[in-house]
């Protein structure tokens, strides 16, 4: 049986509504779940007293704290995926409790310079076509380009920004209080974008890419890309019509997040 020691230590702190204040709140363990073949550990606890943002909410935290500066990552194999859009290539990665989707067309390895969208999931659009943003209309726009010109999708699974779905719909309460997309997730105490794209740098160097079109209206996914050595050759607009439900958000996005459109 493989075994190894460690120490666990829980911290926390909220930024208070005062500037350069804060205030610490207590997490009570329910349960702890350890990977010895992935150095990874999986905590859930329970936010205790009412200084917590999430009082009395139950929160999952996971980390690798065995080996934090190497990446595990396991990967499936490559097998074949007929869908409404065409016919698909898929192979899926797993970075710790977050799975990943490589999707690609078919002549995919013959293109010197494909179309490639890093598409964050979003369940509640993706799935349930939720009209509350543009990310179910933008992964449509991605899949059937790809399937006509060739190239790549990454299903990047980092609901809602990277707070997680329970959070992402608390966010989602607080906007119809009258919150923006922003303000929900800091008031949550998240940042505006909690996400982290180290397993789509991985999984772009697995896939041997050099150069591509990236189809994006995220300034922060291009510094990325082009931080992994990659060149872009083009950035594609992922534009969408906007509706009643969605107007404030994109317009946020916009003006706070610094997205291009």
């Amino acid at each position: 049986m493989k075994q190894k020691s460690f120490t666990i230590f829980l911290e926390a702190k909220i930024e208070s509504g005062k500037k350069g204040e804060s205030s610490g709140h207590i997490q009570k363990l329910l349960d702890l779940k350890v990977d010895c073949d992935n150095d990874t550990i999986l905590v859930i606890v329970e936010q205790v007293g009412n200084t917590a943002c999430h009082t009395g909410a139950k929160s999952c935290f996971f980390k690798s704290y065995l080996k934090e500066d190497k990446q595990t990552i396991i990967e499936s194999k490559i097998a074949n995926l007929p869908t409404k859009y065409g016919n698909f290539d898929v192979k899926a990665y797993k970075d710790g409790c977050q799975e990943h989707l490589a999707i690609m067309s078919k002549n995919f390895k013959e293109l010197k310079t494909p179309n490639v969208r890093i598409h964050s999931e979003c369940l509640t659009g993706d799935s349930v076509g939720s009209l509350k943003c543009d990310c179910n209309k933008q992964l449509v726009l991605a899949l059937e380009l790809i399937a006509k010109e060739g190239g790549l999708v990454i299903y990047h699974r980092q609901e809602g920004r990277n707070i997680g779905l329970v959070n992402k719909i608390n966010a989602y309460s607080l906007q119809d209080e009258g919150y923006n997309t922003v303000e929900a997730n800091i008031k949550l105490g998240f940042k505006a974008d909690e996400r982290d794209y180290k397993a789509v740098g991985y999984i772009l160097k697995d896939l041997g890419l050099d150069e591509i079109r990236l189809m994006t209206n995220n300034p922060k996914k291009i510094q990325f890309v082009e931080s992994c050595g990659i060149k872009i050759n083009e950035r594609t607009p992922s534009i969408i019509k906007s509706n009643p439900h969605n107007e404030n958000y994109l317009k946020i996005k916009k003006e706070q997040m610094g997205h291009l459109l």
